[in-house]
């Protein structure tokens, strides 16, 4: 299984002419399925990037959208527009609008309170917070479970929690917003801190053999 950064805040693979953005994507290839989890913020340059790291649009499965922040939804209509025949995944609170958006070019489901396979050996937390209502995705891995979230808006410790009532995590990558309870990451084998976290270098401090760097173009091959 491979997943990829196709958006984010900073660039990782330099020199193959990616762009960086506000906002949060990637793509998991994992056994005959592609997932795109998030949009970011610009259609064009998440497009531009997928093709630059030899993706092609069309071949994306199902889309699993975090929450209703334009920096995670903003790339969807470009992705849409290209691919017709693709499933997506939102918050059962996404707006009556945006939902009825979606269903006129995909097939659109609609994840509550509760944990939900998506596809073979992928998983949504269903959904979690209260301010902001955000979803989180789950991957069984050969080491255990790893978690993508969009912001963690919710909170680093209820994603974890809600998580681990499948099984053992030992991944946690995406954006981490103001999480700064590091202890709750003492056990994990990867951390891959992106977008609006707020104390990476202290992450990358406290867990450096298991802290890697984030950015458009990081490949992270389980």
């Amino acid at each position: 299984m491979k997943i990829t950064i196709v958006y984010d805040n900073d660039i990782y693979a330099k020199n193959r002419g990616l762009k960086s953005g506000w906002g949060y994507s990637c793509l998991l290839e994992v056994d005959d399925k592609k997932v795109l989890f998030d949009t970011g913020w610009d259609g064009e340059i998440l497009v531009s990037n997928l093709n630059k790291l030899d993706f092609d649009v069309r071949d994306i499965d199902l889309i699993v959208l975090s929450h209703q922040h334009w920096d995670h939804i903003g790339g969807l209509n470009h992705i849409l527009n290209e691919n017709l025949n693709i499933d997506v995944w939102v918050p059962k609170s996404f707006s009556k609008r945006l939902k009825a958006e979606i269903s006129t070019k995909a097939q659109l489901f609609e994840v509550a309170g509760r944990t939900t396979q998506v596809c073979e050996n992928v998983f949504t937390t269903g959904e979690l917070g209260r301010t902001i209502i955000e979803q989180s995705l789950i991957v069984k891995i050969s080491k255990g479970l790893l978690v993508i979230t969009g912001c963690a808006h919710p909170g680093v410790k209820l994603i974890l929690e809600r998580a681990s009532s499948i099984g053992d995590v030992c991944g946690l990558m995406g954006g981490l917003h103001d999480f700064s309870q590091l202890d709750l990451l003492k056990k994990l084998n990867l951390i891959v801190a992106s977008h609006c976290t707020k104390y990476k270098d202290d992450i990358s401090r406290a867990f450096p053999g298991s802290f890697k760097e984030g950015g458009v173009g990081r490949e992270i091959v389980l």
